[in-house]
This record gives structure tokens, sequence and C-alpha cells, in this order.
């Protein structure tokens, strides 16, 4: 597959057209850029065209602490499918145990 996996959204985010006229519309607009290149990034990955900085260019648009957060919801995911495969491995102990006796 080659570019356009998104639709060329880094393009449209790119070239969005809105009036400058305060500092936080400036600032967005940088913000913006950013996110451009992040787009192409992943669209271009995702289409096999390949980007080696993808992650370094997403961790550019986003916060710090909102990785940290997904890192967190990540962990309490894996913990709660663990601790549900331990009860079940318990309870499995349990019936063999018991059909033992």
């Amino acid at each position: 597959m080659s570019g356009g996996s998104m639709g060329y959204l880094y393009l449209k985010v790119s070239d969005a057209v809105f009036s400058e006229d305060t500092l936080e519309r400036k600032a967005f607009r940088k913000h913006l850029e950013k996110v451009s290149l992040a787009l192409r990034a992943i669209e271009w990955n995702d289409s096999g065209d390949g980007s080696e900085e993808e992650n370094e260019l997403i961790l550019e648009c986003i916060s710090q602490p909102l990785v940290a957060e997904e890192i967190k919801i990540e962990i309490e995911n894996i913990t709660k499918k663990l601790e549900g495969l331990a009860i079940k491995m318990r309870e499995e102990h349990l019936s063999i145990s018991e059909k033992a006796e």
C-alpha cells in the first residue's frame, strides 16, 4: 500500500484556515503544525511507506502526563486480566482437586 491510508489528513490539518489574531490561536497553529507532522508519519507507517520518527513526533504533540495516564490505564487493564486468569486457574485447580478426592 502506498500513501493516503488516512486520506492525507495531515494535509488538511496543516492547511486549516483560521484567523490567528490571538496568542492562543498562534500557539494553536504551531500545535497543528506538530500534529500534521505526526499524522503524516502515522499515515506513512500505516500505508507501508515508513517513517522512523513517528513516536517522537507524537510525543511532541501530547503532554507527558497524558502518556503516563495511558500507561497507567494499560497497566490497570492488564492487571484486571491477570486477576481474572488467576481466579479461573484457582477455580480449575479446585475443581481438579475435588475430582481427585
